[in-house]
């Protein structure tokens, strides 16, 4: 009577799991499931080879256009970069002192007492914007700024201060910091390389460190970093718009990323964890790169 359940279990045993890991050629098992190589593309049950257009380039499953050519159809066409403009992946923006107009880069119109930063111009301290001129401030307006600024700086921390620096050296869970500062850290972070950026940041013994190309760890801090920290809050963003040119956060703040920075922005999916430092510097937590935005609301 044992027999043929002794039969059965013998089939789910070594039957089953052949079954279950047969996998297609140019393809690899990882877990209980197939995954098409890097060059190839999953097509019903098979793994075909991607049609690679010139000057394009593989990355995993799918192909992207190289720097300076953008995608068009099943093709890399070349960027028309205007005068005054560069390259930067894959779309190109003006230059420092330039404009975008159309598809062209104009300079700015820079009146006296400015200075440019960017792709626009600002007035000096002690100056103000009046109908695109810079006029000189009187002192109750350089006190009234002065004040405003005070309170800005109140709204953009939430008690949190960060450090902004690198990875010195490691040895298992203790990390050396190069602003001198020594923590411990909770997880497993795995190789981390040479002078990797990184923030420091919390309030007492008990702190998180935000590793590029890794993410944020909690950590306790053997000890402290040397110099002043910037203030910082904790954000969560929460959508991303514009190809990356508007960020909202959970709050319903919204901020404009500097155009230099869409490129990383661009591949954001929203919904992440973050930290703003300065009210101007961000780090998603899932990403590698910090980004400078400018609140708008």
């Amino acid at each position: 009577m044992c027999r043929p359940m002794k039969s059965v279990f013998i089939f789910l045993l070594f039957v089953i799991p052949v079954i279950g890991y047969s996998a297609p050629e140019n393809s690899h098992i990882l877990g209980s499931n197939w995954y098409c190589n890097d060059g190839y593309k999953k097509s019903g049950n098979q793994c075909i080879k991607l049609i690679v257009p010139k000057n394009g380039h593989i990355l995993g499953n799918n192909w992207y256009c190289n720097d300076g050519y953008k995608k068009q159809g099943s093709d890399c066409i070349k960027l028309n970069v205007p005068k005054n403009a560069h390259v930067l992946g894959n779309n190109w923006y003006c230059d420092d002192g330039y404009k975008k107009q159309g598809s062209r880069c104009v300079g700015l119109n820079i009146p006296n007492n400015a200075h440019i930063l960017g792709n626009n111009w600002y007035c000096n301290d002690g100056y103000k914007n009046q109908s695109g001129k810079c006029v000189e401030m009187t002192p109750s307006e350089i006190e009234a700024l002065r004040s405003a600024k005070e309170k800005q700086r109140a709204t953009m921390t939430d008690g949190t201060i960060a450090y902004q620096t690198k990875i010195d050296s490691d040895s298992g869970d203790i990390i050396k910091l190069e602003n001198g500062a020594i923590v411990e850290v909770s997880g497993y972070f795995g190789y981390l390389g040479y002078r990797k950026n990184a923030v420091l940041y919390g309030s007492g013994h008990r702190c998180n460190i935000w590793i590029a190309s890794k993410k944020s760890y909690k950590c306790d801090l053997l000890k402290a970093p040397e110099g002043k920290g910037d203030p910082a809050k904790k954000v969560h963003i929460s959508e991303v718009k514009g190809n990356g040119a508007i960020l909202i956060m959970l709050d319903g703040s919204m901020y404009e990323v500097d155009s230099i920075d869409e490129i990383h922005t661009s591949l954001w999916l929203g919904i992440s964890d973050g930290l703003l430092l300065n009210g101007t510097t961000l780090i998603n937590f899932d990403s590698d790169e910090p980004v400078t935005v400018y609140q708008i609301r």
